[in-house]
């Protein structure tokens, strides 16, 4: 327990060690602290339990670490960084203002005909954003630009996918967009068909449907016109997404 004069220990400090280059330290040795800054390209300094050390720095280190910092504290940690890493202190910063503010989707889901159900990142979506995604089984690749699931993965567990990873985005603050066609066979996968209900014994209470379709869907553009969805308004067209050309856009 800090005394009253002292100042209570944050949770990440990022800075720049002489002999170690841009690192991390988590000073109470917290999980969620270990477990992000590992996913972030920070790896334990032998001999030293608390330290942790960017990974390539020389390639856009000071970028790099101003979106590790960024993502650590929407995640909830306190941090204090120096001010050539600090994203708040970068010209043109606006406090509050990121991604999820601006309703921008950061990743794009679509059905491509010989790949299959494929992910689409934004170029300025977080490194985060694509762990996400290779936590749920897609893959990167570099040569497309795009995530693929393996070959071996079929479409009906495709679908579980995209809804899963979509939950877990929408957890982490990203907006995601889902081709309407898609959407739909998501939702309709996760509401089975309607059965003739047995009688129930006095006391039993009704099962209750998962409100996983739901949540998966929460902000996608395919929401209007599904069934027991409140009507929203339609987009002024309806597109194919190229997950190639996703994002592509005049920077």
């Amino acid at each position: 327990m800090p005394t009253p004069d002292q100042e209570p220990l944050p949770d990440v400090v990022v800075g720049h060690h002489p002999d170690y280059g841009i690192v991390a330290a988590n000073p109470k040795n917290l999980p969620a602290s270990t477990w992000m800054l590992e996913r972030l390209d920070f790896h334990p300094v032998p001999g030293a339990p608390t330290l942790y050390a960017l990974a390539d720095p020389q390639h856009d280190g000071a970028g790099r670490t101003a979106r590790a910092v960024t993502l650590l504290r929407n995640s909830g940690l306190q941090v204090d960084v120096d001010a050539a890493f600090d994203p708040l202190l970068a010209p043109g910063a606006v406090p509050g203002r990121d991604r999820a503010a601006l309703g921008e989707p950061a990743v794009a889901f679509a059905e491509h005909p010989r790949l299959g159900i494929v992910a689409a990142l934004d170029s300025r979506a977080s490194g985060l954003t694509g762990l996400v995604l290779v936590e749920h089984g897609w893959r990167h690749n570099p040569g497309l630009g795009i995530y693929a699931l393996p070959d071996t993965v079929g479409r009906d567990e495709a679908l579980g996918k995209v809804a899963g990873a979509t939950v877990a985005l929408h957890r982490s603050g990203v907006q995601v967009a889902v081709q309407p066609h898609l959407a739909q066979d998501v939702a309709a996968r996760r509401r089975p068909a309607p059965v003739p209900a047995a009688p129930r014994e006095r006391g039993q209470v009704a099962a209750r449907t998962s409100p996983i379709s739901a949540a998966a869907l929460a902000t996608s553009p395919a929401c209007a016109g599904l069934p027991g969805k409140a009507p929203v308004p339609a987009p002024a067209a309806t597109r194919p997404i190229d997950p190639r050309i996703a994002f592509s856009r005049d920077r």
